[in-house]
């Protein structure tokens, strides 16, 4: 199989994370990355479908949430925070 070759620079967390997910492979972290990015396409085509299945709720939703901003029936986490003793 004839692979791709690149030169990445990750931030101390980033690597960090990704020796943790080499460890199944054999601590091979070229291998967990590709998994990972085969991962995040997997899921991202999922979550596109959903969305296209589900279009019309999600719709109702931000508009009943924008016209509730709009008509000032928000109340701010913050405030629900305090209201509750949290």
């Amino acid at each position: 199989m004839l692979m791709a070759i690149r030169k990445i620079q990750l931030t101390p967390e980033a690597d960090t994370i990704l020796d943790s997910m080499a460890e199944p492979y054999g601590g091979d972290t070229d291998r967990a990355l590709s998994e990972l990015l085969i991962a995040h396409e997997s899921v991202e085509s999922f979550l596109d479908e959903f969305e296209a299945g589900n279009e019309a709720e999600l719709l109702r939703q931000r508009d009943a949430s924008e016209r509730d901003f709009a008509e000032g029936h928000i109340v701010s986490w913050d405030r629900v925070k305090r209201k509750n003793g949290l």
